[in-house]
């Protein structure tokens, strides 16, 4: 008896010790590379279809088509300084001041005014001072017939691959609604600073669990924020603002699950088998932390997840009411006219999702 005791210890030892490394191998980080993306390997010289500056220099006739809403354009200030041009992606030198111009055009059929609140991020970080006035954002009031240009400044680039992404967020006066929802304006640009390497940031993407399954019916995600370790309740519903005390954190979680895009003029191709996206955090409109030391969660779900759960944490804020916003990037790192290809293959997800919820501190 003595010895199969010993037996059985030794087989749960090797048993949890497998199992453990197991699970150190699927929640280790990965990169993308094309196997992931179901494409074809490419080179440098043949990576995108070329563009030139005329191709692209095309606002007014763009503006004629539009009556109401809001058009965004986001351009480089001069389109004679890129080397290169290919669909929302730019070559570049590394190591030289850059300046684009961020559009808007508010037609007259529009009824009343709107306001937006404007940051910029490059690389999944939120830039300072990139806009004219001083700060991680400005305000920006628009009238029915307004059009106006914003001078946005980036930064030297390391040579590489970079998303820059410029963000709108609308009538920022409001209380968020009850169900987080939010139309987020955005622009995506990539800025390819030569000399470069690869066609991909190198990213590490870590494996989430699927929690809700799409062969099963669950309800698929692109992004929610729950106040539950294991249900799916949206935020503080029907109360919008979450009531808490001071020196007090509030965890919290993101659902997020697969996205995939269907091309309808492409021929009959697979899904993919993975997604990969980023999530950020802003607390009134300033990004923090999403987990100690990092300020942007980067992860992956295979095929058949409706949604994973990320935990996420507010630290402690002063007095009063503060909003929350969140926001999930598909396939960063990754070239705009990669994910947006010719017009009749592959398009790869590239969606900006946000979800706005409120937090009011009370008194002690």
């Amino acid at each position: 008896m003595r010895q199969w005791t010993i037996y059985l210890i030794l087989f749960l030892s090797l048993f949890i010790a497998n199992c453990s490394q197991q699970k150190e191998l699927i929640t280790e980080p990965a990169v993308i590379n094309w196997n992931d993306l179901l494409l074809k390997p490419k080179t440098d010289n043949d990576l995108c279809k070329l563009m030139q500056p005329k191709e692209i220099d095309d606002w007014e006739n763009i503006k004629r088509d539009f009556t109401t809403g809001l058009v965004v354009g986001f351009l480089p200030e001069h389109l004679s300084l890129p080397r290169r041009i290919a669909h929302e992606t730019y070559w570049v030198n590394s190591k030289v001041q850059l300046s684009f111009n961020w559009l808007f055009w508010y037609p007259e059929g529009n009824e009343t005014p709107a306001t937006l609140r404007l940051f910029v991020l490059m690389d999944e970080h939120q830039l300072d001072n990139a806009l004219p006035e001083s700060g991680f954002y400005n305000d920006i009031n628009l009238k029915p017939g307004d059009d106006i240009s914003i001078k946005v400044r980036i930064p030297p680039l390391d040579p590489g691959v970079h998303d820059v992404i410029v963000i709108g967020i609308p009538y920022p006066e409001n209380s968020p609604d009850l169900y987080g929802s939010i139309v987020v304006t955005s622009r995506r640009v990539t800025l390819i600073a030569e000399p470069t390497t690869s066609p991909f940031r190198e990213i590490g993407f870590t494996p989430l669990p699927a929690e809700g399954s799409i062969r099963k019916g669950d309800p698929s995600m692109s992004l929610e924020l729950t106040l539950k370790n294991d249900g799916i309740d949206v935020w503080n519903w029907p109360d919008p603002w979450l009531h808490v005390r001071t020196n007090r954190s509030t965890p919290f979680y993101a659902l997020t699950g697969h996205e995939d895009v269907t091309n309808l003029d492409a021929p009959s191709m697979a899904p993919l088998n993975e997604s990969f996206f980023t999530v950020l955090l802003f607390v009134d409109y300033q990004q923090i932390e999403t987990v100690a030391g990092q300020m942007a969660f980067y992860g992956r779900v295979n095929s058949n997840t409706a949604f994973a759960r990320i935990p996420l944490e507010i630290p402690p804020l002063p007095e009063g009411k503060h909003h929350i916003l969140v926001l999930r990037i598909d396939t960063p790192g990754v070239p705009m006219c990669i994910l947006r290809g010719a017009p009749t293959e592959r398009i790869l997800p590239n969606s900006i999702y946000g979800k706005l919820v409120g937090i009011e501190v009370l008194p002690p």
